[in-house]
């Protein structure tokens, strides 16, 4: 159940902050770069520099209890970027439990948006800019697996 929060949380320290230099637009992600198991890329493939190599700190809070989250439940994630006389941020968060996309995850901050197939949340190019931080928020609820729809 937790790895619902840890995979966000492992997705978003490895590619939260913008690197100085970058071959990309800054309309977000174009998907598929979180470095998860699934997605087996990251945000190299389109910027420069190494990951996890930063001075800066990405932190996730969520409101899902400790004790693990509830099916049928919708719960809060932000993610929060850090980084002194920063002025660019991005990400691309992404949750998966084994080898499957799992959550739905909801857009509920205009400077956000769906991609990978509705799979994953990036930041649009409105929710580039901050003042060496930044924070985005999205909200996930974890639904019933349904096998089949008849």
């Amino acid at each position: 159940m937790k790895q619902l929060l840890l995979i966000p949380i492992t997705i978003a320290i490895l590619i939260l902050f913008y690197p100085t230099n970058s071959r990309s637009t800054s309309n977000g992600s174009p998907g598929g770069k979180t470095n998860s198991p699934m997605d087996g890329q990251n945000c190299t493939s389109c910027h420069s520099g190494t990951i996890n190599s930063g001075i800066g700190t990405a932190t996730i809070t969520t409101t899902i209890p400790t004790s693990g989250y509830s099916i049928d439940s919708t719960y809060t994630i932000t993610l929060t970027g850090v980084k002194a006389g920063c002025s660019k941020f991005g990400f691309e968060l992404t949750a998966e439990s084994g080898n499957d996309k799992t959550g739905n995850l909801i857009i509920t901050d205009n400077t956000t948006k769906f991609i990978n197939s509705n799979n994953a949340v990036t930041h649009k190019l409105s929710g580039t800019s901050g003042s060496s931080t930044k924070s985005w928020s999205m909200d996930v609820i974890r639904q019933t697996k349904v096998d089949s729809l008849v």
